[in-house]
């Protein structure tokens, strides 16, 4: 006890050192940017800088201590947010995360690792006819400019990201759940994915379009998963908290059809139009579809998602719908939806910053009948959890 109070009373003496430099005038510019934002990317481009809560800054001690006061990024509440300068750069080729996934003391953020998997875009070529030629680099993925509404097919290379989760053993898969792979060893999903007809998650497939289909331009590859990782709040009687990390037996070879997601870390994201995709059923009762297909969905507003899904409707959300956790989205015109065995996908937007890279805001969780327009479907909202997947998936420690 005596360690946790005297850790509180030192943190408490710099913040009360930040807010005096703020009110002094030194770094009076607030930047307005999200905990976990970039705020300061060095000239080499190789080092960034993180917005941080002042007991996550490693280096901020010693950064005060040499009068190098740190900017503000925000504030929650009376407490500020700062530009954390880097301790230590990771290395996505070499690095490995911890098999462990308790006690991980500090982790690298999520929007540093989607500035890192945003190069894997890229691939290198020479273009020049001379030999002192110097080499560029090129996109090699699909572009997404704009989406396309109701329920298309997706194009080769466009998802990298997606998942579909398999059980059963080797040689008798069955395919139900999808994912989002979040980093070279790590699958994001629904926690309710974990199993199916009372067996296990056991498979993930990474980069394939039909299921059922070899001659299409995909690269399918199938990785064990070897550890499942349910949130700790997660109860499979109700629908809150649904969301798991299922770790693969082996490091996931990157390329053009297989690569990570960012991940959205801003908890009052706004969007117009996102996109589901998966395997699941066209209708309600209808088949489970071979190919992967996307559709786009609006924001559904809380107070209309709360009318849809009332407390007394069902005993499994008798909490109601709970909007620092849930994302409603759906389409009201035609209603375009996500179904049955579309569980633990992603709902997506596109990246602002880096083209070809998807920002994941939503995992497919929970809804009443597919394709109805007064039943949007629920999603777990991703930066909610953002601090619990950091330390399992990224650890320093």
């Amino acid at each position: 006890m005596y360690f946790k109070i005297k850790y509180c009373s030192y943190f408490k003496t710099l913040l009360a050192l930040i807010v005096c430099i703020l009110i002094s005038g030194k770094k009076a510019n607030i930047l307005n940017l999200y905990e976990g934002d970039i705020c300061k990317i060095d000239k080499d481009n190789s080092k960034n800088h993180i917005c941080r809560q002042p007991e996550n800054c490693t280096s901020l001690e010693q950064d005060i201590r040499r009068q190098n006061f740190p900017q503000v990024c925000s504030f929650i509440k009376n407490k500020p947010i700062v530009c954390c300068s880097p301790t230590i750069i990771v290395n996505i080729t070499n690095y490995k995360p911890a098999l462990s996934t308790t006690n991980a003391s500090s982790s690298y953020s999520a929007t540093e690792m989607c500035r890192q998997y945003s190069e894997l875009v890229y691939i290198t070529v020479d273009t020049s006819t001379s030999n002192e030629g110097t080499p560029s680099k090129i996109l090699n993925c699909y572009n997404v400019l704009t989406l396309i509404i109701g329920g298309s097919k997706a194009k080769p290379k466009e998802f990298p990201h997606m998942a579909l989760l398999g059980y059963g053993s080797n040689k008798e898969k069955s395919w139900s759940c999808g994912g989002s792979l979040i980093s070279n060893r790590w699958i994001m999903s629904a926690a309710h994915c974990n199993k199916n007809a009372g067996r296990m998650v056991s498979w993930a497939r990474l980069g394939d379009l039909n299921i059922y289909s070899d001659p299409d331009d995909a690269s399918p590859v199938d990785y064990e998963i070897v550890e499942r990782v349910i949130h700790p709040d997660y109860n499979p009687t109700y629908v809150y908290n649904d969301i798991a990390l299922f770790r693969l037996g082996e490091e996931v070879k990157f390329s053009a059809y297989v690569r990570p997601v960012c991940l959205n870390t801003a908890q009052t994201f706004r969007f117009n139009k996102a996109t589901a995709i998966g395997w699941g059923r066209t209708s309600t009762s209808g088949p489970i579809s071979p190919d992967l297909l996307k559709v786009d969905l609006s924001p559904i507003s809380i107070d209309r998602c709360k009318y849809s899904y009332p407390q007394s409707s069902n005993p499994r959300i008798n909490l109601g719908i709970i909007e620092d956790s849930m994302i409603c989205a759906g389409d009201i015109r035609d209603g375009n939806d996500t179904c049955t065995g579309d569980s633990g996908g992603p709902l997506q937007v596109k990246h602002p910053n880096y083209p070809c890279m998807q920002t994941q805001i939503g995992i497919t969780s929970f809804g009443k009948y597919c394709g109805n327009k007064n039943t949007p479907g629920v999603y777990t909202r991703v930066s909610y959890y953002v601090p619990w997947i950091e330390k399992i998936v990224w650890p320093k420690s």
